[in-house]
């Protein structure tokens, strides 16, 4: 592991768990500039972090000198503009989930990274998580056999204020781009992306969603339920069922979880304890750093097409629940 320059975009609650989780890497990652849209909030964080450079102005913070690799934690519709600067820069990207608002502006950021030939991924760090990665170990070596079905949801109680982001359209607001977007990306990385998309939704007064219930059919036969929401935070496992047992990712399935529970027909349960240092955020640093060291300019763990077959389910998914970001269509 190389040591590597990192600049932050969004000096926020979880752009401090990353600065924090890069101290955990075997080689030093110094963030060596942040950008903020408030010059106390992006001087605060730069204190807190002994950060040198300090912008509140993306062109004077892309100048800034040998900035190797930039982490995007900006609220999500802000994402495309500035991934879009830090490649025309050259700048290798890590742009935290979702990577745009929609698939049309993935597209735009996969071309650019093509054309400047400068690595691209989407912040989409469960991926890397060893709680995922022992899940697809599970299923490799056939532990549950060929998988049927796909059952998760996420939730968090937002603040009943119409003017938070949870529920403004001009920021992006609603469940799904939010937190529907790890049970949807659960379902395509196991089963790949659906034949047959089903939504319904609740909406808000101000046209964003508060639930989504999500319906994925294959061909194959495989299916997945799956649902986001603003009203309530289910304490509910993800549930993957093969031909042959089930495997659970408890509560919190989507970040550190208790643990992985195998149950297969005939040799019983398994409970596979899971635990790391920090968050766990380094894990999609330290992928970052090992593509740059190959040169590449997509992870294979998480490539370029993979994210856009997301956004495109999830731009259908939008379509049928009847929620539009005008601004950024």
């Amino acid at each position: 592991m190389r040591a590597t320059n990192w600049g932050i975009i969004g000096p926020g609650n979880i752009a401090r768990t990353f600065a924090n989780d890069l101290q955990l890497i075997s080689a030093p990652q110094p963030v060596k500039a942040v950008l903020g849209h408030h010059a106390d909030t992006t001087e605060q964080f730069a204190e807190e972090f002994d950060v040198m450079g300090c912008y509140t102005d993306l062109d004077k913070f892309l100048e800034h000198d040998n900035l190797q690799a930039v982490y995007i934690a900006s609220p999500h519709p802000q994402h495309f503009d500035q991934a879009l600067a830090c490649l025309e820069k050259k700048v290798a990207v890590l742009c935290e989930k979702p990577m745009t608002i929609n698939a049309g502006q993935t597209r735009m950021l996969v071309a650019m990274a093509n054309r400047k030939n400068t690595f691209l991924m989407e912040g989409m760090w469960i991926r890397f998580l060893p709680s995922i990665k022992l899940v697809l170990s599970l299923i490799q070596q056939g532990r549950i056999g060929n998988v049927i079905s796909v059952r998760a949801s996420m939730g968090f109680k937002a603040p009943c204020d119409p003017s938070n982001r949870y529920f403004d359209p001009a920021q992006g607001g609603g469940s799904l781009l939010d937190l529907g977007i790890y049970p949807v990306f659960l379902a395509c990385l196991l089963m790949g992306r659906p034949d047959d998309v089903k939504a319904v939704g609740t909406l808000t007064s101000q046209g964003v969603d508060e639930y989504c219930s999500m319906s994925f059919h294959y061909s194959s036969g495989q299916h997945a339920v799956l649902e986001s929401t603003l009203l309530d935070q289910p304490d509910l496992p993800a549930e993957i069922t093969g031909e042959k047992g089930t495997i659970r990712i408890l509560n919190p399935w989507f970040e550190k979880t208790k643990g992985i529970e195998l149950n297969q027909l005939e040799e019983g349960n398994t409970i596979y304890p899971c635990e790391w240092e920090g968050h766990g955020l380094q894990f999609e640093a330290e992928e970052v750093i090992h593509c740059l060291q190959q040169n590449k300019i997509e992870s294979e763990h998480l490539s370029h097409a993979f994210s856009l077959e997301v956004m495109e389910v999830m731009d259908e998914i939008r379509r049928q629940v009847n929620v539009t970001y005008d601004m950024y269509e």
